[in-house]
């Protein structure tokens, strides 16, 4: 049994929160409408310069109309830095091109693809974006159509919402563990880690799970003194994001080397979810 059993309504509504922007799926008309993608805010379209797009990982907007159209203040680009900023009453945005998450209010949202361009515009998700001012996301598939729904207020900042002792312990035992694994699977060790908090075969704090040996050591790095090293910049952000709840191995409690993995003990007790870089993951 898990601690937390989330129920999800299995409908065509997905409801949306401001801070929280999913998108919502809306019932079909009688026929599709073709062309590109339209964003709308309170009945207004917003002139994406025909760059916005659905992709298999969800829709990329240009940064600066609809970050404008949210109520942006100042959308400045860093040609040195390869970023770009963005300003609004209560919020601040930091978008790294090339980086697969931008940072707002001290948060890490994660894009899961690097941060690009088109056209020299910079592209963004939309949901993440939205989450950022606070705003949701109506997605109308058939009418090609990304309707914004504006928020109270903009995201909560990172230092009242991120526990500075989970992401103290988290990056650590990332750093340990993943170190030199590529992004994905540093916070794949970090969402083993906090599936096991909110498992109840397991302790219910992260630097519990970390130096739980009631069936034997878990973490190596516990006992080896590996633990106690400085984590990278990586290796704190991705603790962030893991704790976000971005699941890139959403049943996982184990991992092994890939060199390891045939003939580790999780292997005959549980299933392959996933591989990354050079660990299989198990749940």
């Amino acid at each position: 049994m898990r601690k937390c059993l989330l129920l999800f309504t299995a409908a065509l509504l997905i409801l949306t929160a401001a801070g929280s922007a999913s998108a919502e799926f809306l019932a079909e008309p009688s026929s599709p409408v073709s062309g590109p993608l339209q964003v709308y805010l309170d009945g207004k379209p917003v002139d994406t310069y025909g760059l916005a797009q659905v992709t298999e990982d969800g829709i990329l907007v240009p940064l600066r109309p609809v970050s404008n159209a949210l109520g942006a203040t100042e959308v400045k680009y860093d040609s040195k830095d390869v970023s770009a900023r963005v300003t609004a009453p209560g919020l601040s945005l930091y978008v790294p091109f090339g980086k697969p998450y931008f940072q707002a209010n001290g948060r890490y949202l994660y894009t899961k693809n690097p941060i690009t361009s088109v056209n020299q515009r910079c592209l963004v998700p939309l949901e993440e974006l939205a989450a950022a001012f606070g705003a949701g996301v109506v997605y109308d598939a058939h009418r090609n159509r990304a309707t914004l729904i504006p928020g109270d207020s903009p995201i909560e900042p990172g230092d009242t919402f991120y526990n500075s002792d989970d992401v103290y312990w988290l990056s650590h035992i990332i750093q340990a563990e993943a170190g030199g694994e590529p992004f994905a699977g540093k916070i794949a060790v970090g969402n083993v880690v906090l599936n096991r908090v909110a498992d109840e075969e397991f302790p219910d704090t992260v630097k519990e799970v970390i130096f739980d040996r009631r069936g034997g050591v878990q973490f190596t790095p516990a006992y080896s003194g590996s633990v106690y090293r400085d984590p990278s910049e990586d290796s704190v952000i991705a603790a962030k994001i893991a704790l976000e709840g971005v699941m890139i191995v959403r049943d996982g409690l184990y991992f092994a080397s890939t060199r390891a993995a045939k003939t580790c003990w999780a292997s005959r007790h549980y299933p392959v979810v996933a591989e990354i870089g050079g660990h299989v993951f198990f749940g």
